[in-house]
């Protein structure tokens, strides 16, 4: 009964004057449990007598309003869904909705708002991004395609050859901070923007759409070449080639270009992770 999704299919249910509702496995559930409705074939016959049961059962178990409108979560904050009803994961509102996570390279400082802070190794701030784009004194945005890496930016030796000192973002990834957010950041902040990410068509065709584009951060081919040696990732190159070939083939920054043309001959990706700790780059 916790279910957001179960809960709004029976409010809908008592609100609905149809009497005919079509068969599913929550629902099966819920009506042989409260012994609510009659099944015929694959549709459920629920009448009003059943309906005022099953709305007592919303308002006494889920402890929500039958009578109030299903789409009340829509856009509601978990600690404003508990004066909505019952559960703060009735929420449909994701966490971290419109923050990112940014930091500032290895030994520079980050710069937001009026003073300059320098981060512990590894560490970054949880910020709303309307914030960030209104307190950024960075002149650039170096953009991070996966976590560990923007974790550890200490770690990657092949970061301290970025020059100046750009805001360093988290593009985001499912379950954590929204690609949206980070995509909203650079539109407002509208300065230039350094892309590292993996080394395969997806990393390189997420780089030439980002807002703002500027550079595309890469090692040398030889570094590359050696590298992508030493993985076995043909099978992630071909499924992650298959309907951005026409895009990459027109691509016409020369990093990309030539990032292109390394891992097409090598028919591999190549996860940026492997630039961690890697100290050598000649």
């Amino acid at each position: 009964m916790q279910a957001l999704g179960m809960i709004k299919k029976l409010m809908t249910i008592c609100q609905s004057d149809a009497e005919e509702f079509r068969q599913s496995k929550q629902l099966d559930n819920f009506c042989k449990e409260f012994g609510v409705g009659h099944l015929y074939g694959s549709v459920w016959r629920i009448n009003q007598a059943d309906k005022e049961r099953i709305a007592n059962i919303v308002r006494n178990e889920a402890k929500v309003d039958p009578t109030a409108s299903v789409e009340q979560w829509s856009e509601t904050h978990r600690h404003q869904a508990l004066d909505i009803g019952g559960d703060e994961k009735h929420s449909k509102k994701r966490l971290r909705d419109n923050r990112v996570a940014v930091k500032s390279l290895s030994g520079r400082p980050l710069m937001i708002a009026g003073g300059d802070l320098v981060l512990p190794p590894g560490a970054c701030l949880d910020l709303d991004f309307n914030w960030v784009a209104e307190h950024c004194r960075h002149d650039e945005v170096l953009l991070v395609e996966n976590w560990e890496n923007f974790e550890l930016t200490h770690q990657t030796p092949f970061l301290n050859s970025v020059p100046g000192n750009p805001l360093v973002v988290f593009r985001g990834a499912p379950g954590s901070y929204r690609i949206s957010a980070a995509h909203k950041l650079l539109n407002a902040l509208a300065r230039p923007v350094i892309a590292f990410t993996d080394y395969d068509p997806e990393g390189m065709a997420i780089a030439a759409t980002l807002p703002y584009f500027r550079r595309y951060l890469a090692p040398p081919n030889d570094v590359l070449e050696r590298l992508i040696k030493q993985v076995t990732t043909h099978d992630r190159y071909v499924k992650q080639l298959v309907g951005k070939i026409g895009m990459l083939e027109a691509l016409s920054d020369p990093e990309l270009v030539r990032v292109f043309q390394v891992i097409r001959k090598a028919t591999k990706a190549l996860p940026q992770e492997k630039l961690i700790g890697l100290e050598v780059l000649v």
